[in-house]
């Protein structure tokens, strides 16, 4: 007989494709690679010229700006976790409005919790290229795969598979390659209906492992960010 907990296995494997959150988490990681281009080329850009003209002491306030800048992309970060995530990410900068310019100067210049953030936001670069080519590897491929019953026959598709030099999909104009070769294996060819079912559920069953591996980076990642912000929040 089957129970309760037994049924909702398979539902929980396959509902992910249905999931509201899944949908969330994926936005959530492909914002993190045009974030964090914008992140590394402000405070990397800020950093560069504020090191470099401190001799001029035009560069101390620059710097000034960029911690303070970290300051307010702090909000903005906890706002897209709290909103993608399903997190309780809070972040308050320090109030420009209520210190003189001296005041808030000192304050960001003494407070540890900006300088945590700057070098959290210049790692964002890094997470967003790793989470990038992990996305669109892991979802255009098995996707291309789902539907060969649909296109293979069509001009201009080709799936060439497990060849010695790699694989690639050809979809027309869309092209996708991987220079991991398959060893010993021949190159397979998917040119016929059989075949062209088979990756179909080939694709079904990688798309459902990669959407849970997603779901399950985007729950690390939210994590993550709410210790990093709780930790340098104790520094106020």
């Amino acid at each position: 007989m089957t129970t309760p907990s037994t049924r909702s296995v398979p539902r929980r494997i396959v509902g992910v494709v249905a999931a509201e959150r899944t949908y969330r988490n994926l936005a959530y990681l492909f914002l993190r690679f045009p974030l964090g281009i914008a992140y590394f080329s402000l405070f990397l850009t800020g950093l560069t010229l504020g090191i470099v003209l401190i001799p001029l002491l035009v560069g101390i306030p620059i710097l000034i700006g960029v911690l303070g800048a970290a300051d307010y992309a702090g909000v903005i970060e906890a706002q897209i976790a709290t909103a993608l995530l399903d997190v309780d990410a809070v972040w308050e900068p320090t109030d420009a409005g209520e210190l003189s310019m001296i005041e808030y100067a000192k304050a960001v210049v003494t407070s540890p919790r900006h300088y945590a953030l700057v070098v959290y936001f210049l790692a964002q670069f890094l997470v967003g290229v790793v989470a990038f080519v992990a996305l669109t590897t892991g979802l255009i491929v098995p996707l291309a795969l789902l539907v060969a019953p649909l296109v293979y026959w069509l001009p201009g598709v080709r799936y060439q598979l497990l060849g010695g030099d790699g694989s690639m999909i050809t979809l027309g104009p869309m092209s996708m390659e991987t220079s991991v070769g398959s060893g010993g294996f021949d190159m397979i060819v998917i040119d016929t209906l059989p075949e062209a079912l088979v990756a179909s559920v080939v694709g079904a069953l990688v798309l459902l492992i990669a959407l849970h591996l997603f779901n399950g980076v985007a729950r690390l990642l939210g994590r993550l960010t709410v210790a990093i912000f709780d930790s340098t929040g104790q520094n106020r």
